[in-house]
């Protein structure tokens, strides 16, 4: 004699309604969607956008965000980055700044270009700044005090600290885009003394 639960099971997976509803289930897990979909091509292939590029704050010199002792026991200090850009073929631009003030028209300390390095994403070419405590030339870094080094990388050029440049992208259907220009910062901070062992 079969047990009470087993009869019903058997009783219910016997009914038509059952059946029908189990193959419609079985059919819409298989058959994907059956509504007829709208299908649409791309009349052209999608223009790349510009990508910012990134300094790899790994490999930046020195790799302490704060410097002490220039001046004193520190007499050169060489400031150095890797940049990396998805957009292999851009000239990028490092602009170097020592206590920049933006109620001051002068420019940048130093302007260094990273070339593009053949397909390469990372840069082979490192951006450098280099100061000398004993140096006959004028640095803002040899005053006593605390001060601020400062690297703007850009892949176009800067107006201020801004990216000048943006492009205006004509679209297909009339329209237009912009696509702008990127920078990317790193900032070191310098305590030089005022007496030292340095000339």
């Amino acid at each position: 004699m079969k047990s009470s639960p087993y009869r019903l099971a058997s009783e219910l997976l016997g009914l038509p309604a059952v059946k029908c509803l189990g193959l419609g289930a079985a059919v819409w897990v298989l058959g994907g969607c059956v509504i007829p979909q709208e299908e649409s091509y791309l009349s052209e292939i999608p223009m790349q956008r510009n990508r910012p590029p990134r300094i790899v704050e790994s490999q930046v010199q020195p790799t302490e965000r704060i410097i002490r002792g220039y001046g004193s026991d520190l007499c050169n200090l060489e400031f150095s980055i890797i940049v990396e850009d998805p957009d292999v073929d851009n000239r990028l631009l490092a602009y170097w700044y020592v206590d920049y003030d933006p109620n001051q028209t002068r420019g940048e300390d130093e302007r260094d270009p990273i070339e593009p390095s053949g397909s390469k994403v990372v840069r082979d070419e490192r951006a450098s700044f280099q100061v000398n405590f004993g140096s006959a030339d004028f640095n803002r870094l040899n005053t006593p005090g605390d001060h601020i080094v400062e690297v703007v990388v850009t892949d176009t050029s800067l107006v201020g600290r801004e990216p000048a440049e943006s492009k205006t992208i004509p679209l297909a259907d009339g329209g237009t885009v912009i696509d702008p220009g990127y920078a990317a910062t790193y900032v070191w901070f310098v305590r030089t003394e005022a007496r030292g062992n340095c000339p």
